[in-house]
This record gives structure tokens, sequence and C-alpha cells, in this order.
């Protein structure tokens, strides 16, 4: 059985991470990845997962290493999963709305990690005209969910806020020798 304080995440990446295998790598991919992941998680089924389930933390980081592992990709085609999976997930879909800005998608950020993350949390450290920096805190779990959340923020970015040009990059790494991650966020106003 799953640990009470076992880190987790919203079923819904899951399910736009599979939407995004299968149209890279087919239903064979799919199958491959499936298959792959019951080996260390036997009691997750990829396809009953529901948008709004909470599932562990690590067999979401298991599944981005098997991406790598199994599939071949690298950490372009991370960061492309990343990108994807805000046009694929409901819960981003629903956040749509109330989104008329990058700016205040940086502001939003805080509370659309909680929906999605039952660890760590994300702390605005400027969000100005053409400009954004956010801290993700007590969140050491992967190197890998670092690569995917460029992606995933480029996507809010471009996707959700329409930004033009939106550049992110982590300029500072838990997995490098920071205290925490920080994301830098630059685009054309």
């Amino acid at each position: 059985m799953l640990e009470q304080d076992a880190p987790m995440c919203r079923g819904t990446l899951f399910i736009a991470n599979m939407a995004f295998v299968k149209k890279i790598a087919g239903d064979g991919g799919v199958a491959t990845m499936e298959q792959a992941l019951s080996k260390k998680f036997p009691q997750l089924n990829l396809s009953e997962i529901q948008e709004k389930d909470w599932v562990p933390l690590g067999a979401r980081i298991e599944f981005l290493e098997l991406c790598k592992a199994e599939l071949g990709w690298d950490d372009k085609r991370i960061i492309a999963m990343g990108t994807d999976a805000v046009a694929r997930s409901a819960i981003v879909k629903f956040l749509m709305n109330y989104f008329l800005s990058i700016r205040t998608a940086i502001d939003r950020a805080p509370e659309i990690w909680k929906q999605n993350y039952s660890s760590g949390k994300i702390i605005i450290l400027e969000n100005a005209k053409g400009r954004g920096r956010l801290a993700i805190v007590d969140f050491k779990q992967s190197p890998i969910l670092c690569t995917y959340l460029i992606g995933f923020f480029q996507g809010i970015g471009t996707q959700i806020a329409r930004a033009k040009n939106v550049r992110v990059s982590e300029e500072i790494c838990a997995y490098k020798g920071g205290k925490h991650c920080e994301y830098v966020f630059v685009w054309d106003e």
C-alpha cells in the first residue's frame, strides 16, 4: 500500500502525458509504458487514472524516466511533453478562463501548484513587465521534473496566456547546488 505522507500529484498529469506518448510513439509506446511502469508500481493502472485522482509522485517520476529509457526520449522531448500537457490538462483548461496575461498566470502559479502537487510550493520572486521568476521550494524529488517543468511553464505562457516569444529557463537547481529550483520567464510584451 502507499505511504500516507508520500508526495502525490494529480492524475490529469498522467492522462495528458499518456496522450503525448500515444501521439509520438503510438499504441505500442503506450503499451510499453504501461508494462514498464507496472513492474515498479503494480497497483497503478494507467488506463484507470482519473483527472482528479491523487497518484504517487514517485510513479510520475518513474514514468518520465521510463520515457527516456524505454522510448529513447531526450530532454527536448520531455520539455515538449511538459508543453503539450498544458493543452491537454482539464484542470489547466479550466483555469484558462482566468488567465488574461502571463503576469496573471504567474500570480496564480502558487494556487495551481497546490491543486496539482501535494508537496512543495511556489513562491513568486518577480513578476514584472516581460519578466518573471518563480521558486519551487521543499520539492527536491528528481531532476527530470525540473526538465519537464521548463516545458510546462513555457506551455502556460504560450498556450494559456498567449504571450509572444516565451523563454523559460531554470537558473537555480536543487540538483546543482541550489537550495531550491528557480525558473525565469522572459517574454515579449
